[in-house]
């Protein structure tokens, strides 16, 4: 099993402010821990949300994490999940178009990271600080898009509580 880390697994612990990279040494010691034993890893669509911003967020990943983290989203099997999911979203009567738009958009990550890791469920957690929300209308929120399409999504401390870690 692998964990695969959303673009908030990095931006809500350090620009959220619950563990900024200058304090919470032990938080980001281990996900480098885990990273370097291919325990956790991320798409490389999450690569280009967090590299939006020039900070230091974005200098730790590039001179913290192994070179391969960060997988190549684009295969046959992706792509067709993809397309699925996009279908999937696009016909769902409960979120309205802006919520639809959204999801979609080409800049954000979450459509593909469902369709990456819905290509092979059994080997993938997605891994946010997103909470499910299946009434909203206007957000097609992380956990519900991989609730319906049988991958698992959980949150940072499960990871850390399923891994069996603490830092």
């Amino acid at each position: 099993m692998k964990y695969i880390l959303d673009t908030n697994s990095f931006i809500t612990p350090h620009r959220g402010g619950y563990n900024p990279l200058d304090v919470a040494v032990s938080f980001w010691n281990k996900i480098q821990e885990l990273s370097d034993t291919s325990v956790i890893r991320s798409i490389d669509k999450v690569k280009a949300e967090l590299f939006i911003h020039d900070d230091e967020l974005k200098q730790w990943v590039n001179n913290t994490l192994p070179r391969d983290f960060f997988e190549r989203f684009e295969s046959d099997a992706t792509m067709a999940k993809f397309r699925e999911v996009s279908t999937w979203a696009q016909s769902h009567r409960t979120y309205n178009n802006t919520a639809k738009r959204k999801f979609l958009d080409p800049t954000k990550a979450d459509i593909y990271l469902v369709a990456y890791s819905a290509a092979h469920p059994e080997d993938y957690t997605i891994v946010s600080f997103e909470k499910p929300n299946p009434h909203n209308v206007g957000e097609i929120k992380l956990p519900d898009a991989c609730d319906a399409f049988g991958v698992r999504c959980i949150m940072m401390a499960d990871m850390f509580r399923d891994l069996g870690q603490t830092y």
